[in-house]
């Protein structure tokens, strides 16, 4: 018997995250953009460390996902 497992997933540009956290009065700590992410968003990534996914060595590195921290102003 296979499980259905239902996902919902939204995309938010980061000019939009980052307009949103100003927005409501914080301020930005730090904004770090990092190479790779913990699921396999593409077909072209590799798995790395057993943990995370990279592009193949030797592709442009390109942010993947980040990480933000703000605080109130």
């Amino acid at each position: 018997m296979t499980e259905d497992n239902e996902t919902v997933e939204w995309r938010h540009s980061l000019s939009a995250v980052v307009s949103a956290i100003a927005g409501a009065g914080l301020r930005i700590r730090f904004l770090h953009e990092h190479d790779y992410t913990f699921y396999l968003q593409r077909q072209s990534l590799e798995r790395h460390d057993g943990e995370v996914y990279r592009h193949r060595e030797g592709a442009p590195r390109i942010p993947l996902t980040y990480s933000i921290r703000a605080e109130k102003a």
